[in-house]
């Protein structure tokens, strides 16, 4: 990946989801003989595809990893409803086989009712895509709040996609758009955490007023390691001086699948004043791996911030948790996957 390469996440277990039998007639997303990965996911193995009667029929290369926040459906807490859409193009390089599996702020499976590309009711999706053909995934909210939605699913979202080679793989940039057109005029972004780029503590700038302000800073926190965590929040004023520590609940771990997620306001954490114009948001996670999504609201606009890998407070720059494998990768190496049908147009 053309990315900057971190420690792997390790002591993870991906709930690779069946891939139900399809034929063999559509978008070939892999090779007939093994391609080299090795410039993946730290000297990647490829993995088996099979076809429909569990004959091997070639071999594919992949890139994994986690949205960590969906919102779709609700007027629980909104007077509007949440959509959440999901975008990849496969590159003009060659066909990519997708699948995304969801899941719900406790890391359980969750089955959501999608439309757009492909219309279902599953917890997990997946197809393939002729080489530059686009794809976009709505989902409409939780299967079991189905027709009216009224309760907002929120949750996360684990994405694999397959490839004939590395440089294609490479190459694959999904998006997660989520937004509640058009009563709030946002459309907020989540960038996908490879498996990659997983790490311990994150930070971000910005304002936050405090309650009753304009201008507010929200998070939202996925657990990437097995064991459940609690997250420390640091927050520093514009000299760089500590002015407030909170700690969240303990969020899920992924012994199984995947980790939970937690959304909620920074002011909700830290319980002193917030300091007056920017600040620095740092949220430490000991030695266990996580991704953190930092949101600015300022009035009818929100955007989602830049958000940095950093250093637990007063540690050195070169303490590092000790690099650990990657039993997510594991998994998906050692589980033939059977081909995905194609797209339909």
């Amino acid at each position: 990946m053309r990315t900057k390469s971190l420690h792997l996440i390790g002591v993870m277990a991906l709930a690779v989801a069946t891939v139900h039998s399809q034929p063999t007639n559509g978008p070939v997303y892999w090779s007939t003989v093994a391609p080299d990965c090795s410039t993946l996911n730290n000297n990647e193995s490829p993995v088996t595809i099979t076809d429909s009667a569990g004959t091997t029929i070639g071999y594919s290369c992949y890139v994994s990893g986690t949205f960590l926040w969906l919102a779709a459906g609700g007027v629980d807490y909104h007077p509007a409803k949440w959509g959440t859409s999901i975008r990849v193009a496969a590159p003009a390089s060659a066909p990519i086989g997708v699948n995304y599996s969801f899941f719900d702020a406790t890391g359980g499976a969750q089955s959501m009712d999608t439309t757009g590309s492909i219309a279902a009711s599953s917890n997990n999706v997946n197809f393939a895509l002729n080489a530059n053909q686009p794809s976009e995934i709505d989902l409409l909210g939780a299967t079991r709040n189905s027709p009216s939605y009224t309760t907002t699913a929120t949750g996360s979202v684990y994405a694999v996609f397959y490839c004939p080679d590395a440089d294609t793989c490479s190459n694959v940039l999904p998006q997660l758009i989520y937004s509640a057109l058009p009563t709030f005029p946002w459309s907020l972004s989540v960038p996908i955490a490879w498996d990659t780029q997983l790490w311990t503590q994150w930070s971000a700038v910005g304002i936050d007023d405090g309650p009753g302000g304009a201008r507010r800073l929200s998070l939202a926190i996925y657990n990437a390691d097995q064991t459940a965590n609690t997250y420390t929040v640091h927050v520093y004023n514009s000299a760089g001086n500590l002015v407030g520590t909170g700690t969240t609940p303990s969020i899920p771990g992924a012994p199984n699948a995947e980790g939970g997620t937690y959304g909620v306001l920074l002011s909700q954490i830290i319980s002193t004043p917030l300091p007056r114009g920017f600040l620095k948001v740092l949220v430490d996670g000991g030695t266990l791996y996580s991704a953190v999504e930092v949101l600015q609201i300022n009035g009818n606009s929100a955007t989602t911030l830049q958000v940095a890998f950093d250093t637990a407070p007063l540690a050195g720059a070169t303490a590092a948790p000790v690099q650990r494998s990657n039993v997510r990768n594991f998994r998906v190496e050692s589980t033939p996957k059977q081909v995905f049908s194609p797209l339909r147009n």
